[in-house]
């Protein structure tokens, strides 16, 4: 006896489903796994751009109390550090300073201000992905 027409390819189309639904689960799974890498890559910057923040309010405040004796051999050289955010450990800064000129004009001698750059080292045990440099001083390069 033939059997009806929808029931004609049920036995060779058994492991179709089957099939189909593993595929579903992988392409899920791939999806699922690139978006937890992207979610961990997002939390990996937010935390570089809290401490690169942190990091450049703190030696802005530095420059503004204490200015050009944070430079080396200067009352205020021990305090060139920054906190970092979450593990509240000390960061020790590099002190770039660069003399000012002395410029006469008309018979007056006019006393450009020193001018001091703070930088975060490079060995900072990766909590910071770049240099920040805090200053006015184009010439004055860190690292």
């Amino acid at each position: 006896m033939r059997l009806p027409y929808p029931y004609r390819d049920v036995r060779k189309a058994r492991g179709d489903a089957l099939l189909e639904s593993l595929i579903c689960v992988l392409i899920m799974a791939i999806i699922g796994a690139g978006s937890t890498y992207i979610a961990s890559r997002m939390n990996v910057s937010a935390r570089q751009t809290r401490a690169n923040g942190a990091a450049t309010t703190q030696m802005r405040v530095l420059l503004q109390q204490y200015g050009a004796t944070l430079c080396p051999g200067a009352a205020s050289h021990s305090r060139a550090a920054v906190i970092l955010p979450g593990s509240y450990a000390h960061q020790s800064l590099d002190v770039k300073c660069a003399e000012g000129m002395k410029v006469s004009v008309g018979g007056v001698s006019i006393d450009q201000p020193s001018s001091v750059v703070l930088c975060v080292p490079k060995d900072s045990a990766g909590q910071f992905e770049g240099t920040i440099k805090v200053g006015n001083n184009a010439k004055v390069t860190c690292g």
